[in-house]
């Protein structure tokens, strides 16, 4: 969704949590009754969060000069606010311009800032699976990321995310930020680690080799070769059918609007596939995979090109998108992340910073307390994981999924 890059709450990525906000040029303190504390409750296996105000901050861009707000909020976020939404906002001095009440006519000049304020927010529910430590020092933690769960916060959620939840429940601190991550969908591990010391950096994060080209007798003949990684990653994947025993597929990788596909034109990508075991009672093969590159849904897009798909993957694999949509018709086009109707008016886009007021209650609220349209956590991710991660000095394993067993199959 390229309209989210350049949206007001998408420019400040930091601003999505609803403590202290701090734009480019400057900090910015907001009052005590504006930090918000989350109310999380569990309920029929998923883990959820009560809905709670939420405050942004974001500085007048140039292209935002001589328009109004209502115009620049429709404009830049359609699916999340109408001019009417925003107009009304403005005169209930939810929207301000340099902290003050402006009419919504008011044409922005350069070097102000606007403040979005009492949003009602909703975050998506989480599966209730535990996030396990498999190790904690002042430096760094590792642990075991559960199926269906985000990594870091987005546009969508904040709270229910897994760095905010280790550093509710097992005092992370805020300084360590995610050396590697992982698809909502994928489990297995994850690394936080102080990247703002060098040594850790380096520790963590060393420089990848950079890419060589060999040449045979005429330039047409040249190659470009990824050389082998310092950090080893190594993944596990059951997948449609009988997979070649070994296969290395190193086909391009193209991320563009969004969207992420095999392409010629695309960064140079390296997998190489190891069968375990093939079933022949369920067809479908279990797949070690090491990767030396680490391109968005490398492993899923590589293992659907040889025409051997993840078998619950709703992304690259048509067969069991179909058999799902069956099941869930009114599910988002990606799945991905939660199942909600899309043909929704844009002002009631379920999990978008909504200003309520008696004119437009909270459609969400009332859904939620009907418990009408809410997920199933078995829908919520794929048979991929990240079993090991490996450096120069150091090695983090965690255990087998329960489909690595043929028995398990759906």
């Amino acid at each position: 969704m390229s309209f989210l890059r350049s949206s007001i709450f998408a420019h400040f990525p930091r601003l999505m949590s609803p403590k202290i906000v701090k734009p480019r040029n400057g900090k910015v303190s907001l009052p005590e009754d504006n930090v918000c504390i989350p109310e999380y409750y569990f309920e029929n296996g998923l883990r959820k969060v009560k809905p709670y105000q939420q405050v942004y901050l974001a500085r007048v861009k140039q292209r935002w000069i001589k328009r109004t707000v209502p115009e620049i909020f429709a404009s830049e976020m359609p699916r999340r606010c109408t001019k009417d939404m925003i107009s009304a906002a403005m005169k209930r001095g939810d929207v301000l311009i340099n902290d003050k009440e402006m009419e919504p006519d008011y044409l922005l000049k350069g070097h102000e800032s606007l403040r979005s304020r009492n949003c009602h927010r909703h975050e998506p529910p989480i599966p209730d699976t535990p996030i396990r430590v498999i190790e904690q020092t002042k430096d760094y933690v590792v642990f075991d990321k559960p199926h269906g769960i985000t990594v870091h916060p987005n546009e969508l959620m904040h709270f229910n995310t897994a760095l905010e939840i280790l550093r509710r429940d097992h005092d992370v601190p805020s300084y360590m930020h995610a050396v590697n991550r992982l698809d909502a969908v994928t489990s297995g591990i994850v690394i936080m680690a102080n990247l703002g010391d060098p040594n850790i950096r380096l520790r963590f994060q060393p420089p990848e080799p950079e890419e060589t080209t060999t040449k045979g007798c005429t330039d047409q003949e040249s190659e470009s070769v990824v050389q082998p990684p310092r950090v080893q990653k190594e993944y596990l994947c059951r997948v449609v059918g009988e997979f070649p025993e070994s296969v290395i597929v190193k086909e391009p990788i193209l991320q563009s609007g969004g969207k992420v596909s095999v392409d010629a034109s695309g960064k140079p990508s390296e997998t190489r596939f190891q069968r375990v075991w093939y079933d022949t009672e369920t067809d479908t093969s279990l797949v070690s995979c090491f990767l030396s590159t680490g391109r968005q849904h490398q492993i899923r897009l590589h293992a659907a090109h040889l025409q051997h798909p993840i078998v619950n993957d709703k992304l690259y694999n048509p067969d069991y998108e179909k058999r799902w949509r069956v099941n869930c018709p009114d599910a988002t086009p990606t799945g991905e992340t939660r199942f909600y109707p899309s043909n929704i008016p844009s002002e009631s886009q379920p999990y978008m910073p909504y200003y309520v007021s008696e004119e437009t209650p909270c459609h969400k609220c009332r859904e939620e307390e009907e418990g009408r349209n809410e997920p199933n956590p078995k829908d919520m991710k794929i048979w991929l994981r990240a079993i090991r991660y490996q450096g120069p000095d150091w090695k983090f394993e965690t255990d087998l999924p329960d489909w690595a067993d043929p028995r398990v199959f759906e």
